[in-house]
């Protein structure tokens, strides 16, 4: 149903451009596939559908070759000069975009706007010479306002001097940070693994360590030969990150205290550790969610150039847990899927950083910048669908629905979001000039506009029609991938 509310906001457009310019509507419909049932207006029938993923509007003399009565003469969608017609096919994805700045307006104005926070500061680095402590709000980064983490990560990235607009005690700030260069990392899963990592790895089974050795010994026993002792085991995989610019900040994350109730967990509960890792902020929880998919028997090895930066061995299906309630030490045993859920499930463990609730026009204001960066992104991943496609990461309406049910675990506000996002989405993705969506039959508008000529509407509805068996089979496709994904859960 969200589904299709999300394309119906985008007919809508296109029905009221349509009605302004006196073209006749003759079908606005609800859902794909046979008829449930139809209410019949003065001339346009509202029709709802079996299958409620999506809808359309049917607008006279769009099919070529189409008897008219007299009173219709001039309301045919061909009869309409090609800027009427551009402005018809615009309005669909304009009703999208629209439709998600209002519902950021209502977010922002009831929830407030997520903020990007520092969780920790790395020690004698660049951040903490600079003054920037755990806690602080990063508003701006050399001006820009900073809406995620990604914004901050690519100013970093360029490796000159950046300068951070911070809110920390309700007072902005203003501080300038040097990148520095950081060794390439590794990141090395093992299993079947035994031995102790210490601190500098010397060589992988007796070779300097490198993306294309461990890639040559993928799937392979392999020995890590550190300056005291070795580790042995079967490397499964490994992640592998360039020399880049850093300043030594975690971002903040999920924090260690529990938002409500969970399993045997207590509203106001504070994780201290989990297996044999102390837990002090959302660093040690991203490694912990590591080993826990790591499983018993694996082992986890984090290093900076040949520096051991982190290690864990993989846990077992039951683990201990130390937690403080209400001033106590309680030790409990934790199933390893109960506190995969925890990690997973938003709103079950507090956030780090705190949401900031603008007030008056201000709530307009951030909305609608927010909104702004949300279009841009957009746009510039429109690049990346076919990419997607091949790497399976794209979703379609099922997938959709999915992501929409877990976000209900979160409640409205995370509903409302993903709903504002897939909205805007799907006006940008109209607006490409493909055929078949709105952006191929504005492409035709304006060559009329242009050459003052008619495009053949038998030319132009063949084109349509052929991008529109495109797009149905590429729908199948990615639906097929979704229910795949689902069954693999």
């Amino acid at each position: 149903m969200i589904f299709t509310g999300i394309i119906s906001v985008h007919e809508l457009g296109h029905y009221l451009f349509a009605k302004l310019f006196g073209v006749k509507v003759l079908e606005f419909a609800f859902g794909f596939g046979p008829k449930i049932f139809a209410i019949k207006g003065k001339e346009t029938t509202f029709r709802f559908n079996l299958i409620p993923f999506g809808g359309y509007v049917k607008l006279l003399g769009e099919e070529e070759g189409v008897v008219v009565e007299e009173e219709d003469v001039g309301r045919r969608y061909y009869d309409k000069p090609a800027f009427q017609r551009l402005l018809i096919s615009f309005a669909g994805p304009l009703f999208s975009i629209l439709a998600g700045y209002f519902l950021f307006i209502v977010i922002v104005g009831i929830w407030g706007v997520p903020v990007v926070g520092i969780g920790s500061v790395e020690s004698k680095s660049p951040a903490e010479k600079a003054g920037l402590l755990p806690g602080d709000v990063i508003l701006k980064i050399n001006g820009k306002n900073v809406y995620d983490t990604m914004i901050v990560s690519q100013e970093i990235r360029k490796g000159k001097e950046v300068t951070f607009t911070i809110l920390r005690d309700g007072k902005k700030i203003d501080l300038r940070v040097t990148p520095r260069l950081v060794d390439e990392e590794y990141e090395i899963t093992l299993v079947s693994a035994s031995g102790t990592p210490s601190k500098v790895l010397m060589n992988v089974s007796g070779r300097d360590i490198s993306p294309s050795v461990l890639e040559e010994f993928k799937g392979e026993f392999v020995t890590l030969n550190f300056d005291k002792g070795k580790v042995s085991g079967v490397l499964k995989t490994y992640y592998y990150t360039p020399k880049r610019y850093m300043i030594g900040i975690v971002f903040a994350g999920l924090s260690r205290e529990f938002e409500k109730d969970f399993e045997e967990f207590r509203e106001g509960d504070v994780i201290l550790s989990i297996g044999n890792q102390n837990v002090k902020g959302w660093l040690d929880l991203v490694r912990i969610y590591q080993l826990i998919n790591a499983g018993k028997g694996s082992m986890i090895i984090q290093l900076r150039g040949k520096e051991v930066e982190w290690w864990g061995r993989g846990f077992p299906r039951i683990v201990p847990v130390t937690i403080e309630r209400k001033g106590e030490i309680l030790k409990l045993s934790v199933s390893t899927s109960v506190l995969k859920s925890i990690l997973e499930i938003p709103g079950i463990l507090k956030m780090e950083a705190k949401k900031m609730k603008p007030r008056g026009w201000d709530i307009v204001t951030t909305a609608v910048s927010r909104c702004n960066y949300i279009l841009v992104t957009s746009w510039k991943s429109l690049g990346r669908i076919f990419s997607g496609l091949r790497s399976g990461e794209i979703v379609g309406p099922v997938g959709i629905v999915g992501i929409v049910g877990e976000a209900t675990k979160a409640g409205l506000e995370a509903v409302l979001s993903i709903v504002a996002i897939i909205t805007m989405s799907l006006g940008i993705f109209n607006l490409l000039p493909l055929p078949a969506l709105d952006g191929g039959k504005i492409v035709f508008s304006i060559i009329e506009i242009i050459t003052r000529k008619k495009v053949n509407p038998a030319l132009e509805n063949l084109i349509h029609f052929i991008g529109f068996i495109f797009l149905m089979i590429l729908m199948i496709y990615i639906t097929m991938m979704d229910i795949g994904r689902l069954i693999g859960r």
